[in-house]
């Protein structure tokens, strides 16, 4: 964990890289931006259907919470503020991965895995478990579009 006003400077750095980018892709989706001395809070809901929307929210306490088309992912701890922009640029490039996890003898959905590819080598993943894990499972993927084509 980074001391507070290291912190900030480099949030600051980060979140003005992230509403350029926000700034960017106005044509393509529509972006709202809030923030407070607690949080700072982006939505981002690409026009095309198929494409990944998303909620980013970063708070005061190294802690972000991350919502990924149905999906909601809070209370992660913040180990790189690179994270943020690689992210969103992930996220418009349509390199976002939905992973449905199901019990291959009984077809019943076990866990729901999100996966961000934020450059070659690096992910980020969120998952949740429905069930616990069976030795046989199922992997349905599905990739989402990019905001622009």
């Amino acid at each position: 964990m980074l001391s507070d006003d290291v912190f900030r400077d480099r949030l600051e750095q980060t979140l003005v890289d992230i509403e350029g980018w926000g700034a960017a892709i106005r044509d393509c989706a529509d972006v709202g931006i809030a923030a407070s001395d607690r949080y700072w809070r982006m939505v981002v809901v690409p026009n095309e259907d198929l494409a990944c929307p998303f909620e980013l929210m970063i708070r005061s306490d190294q802690k972000f919470s991350l919502k990924l088309a149905a999906e909601t992912y809070e209370d992660r701890p913040i180990e790189r503020l690179d994270l943020f922009p690689a992210l969103v640029r992930a996220i418009e490039a349509g390199r976002v991965d939905k992973i449905e996890i199901y019990n291959a003898l009984t077809d019943a959905l076990a866990g729901i895995a999100m996966r961000v590819e934020l450059a070659p080598g690096w992910d980020w993943i969120g998952d949740r478990r429905i069930s616990p894990p069976t030795p046989a499972e199922e992997w349905r993927t599905r990739r989402f579009l990019p905001y622009r084509r």
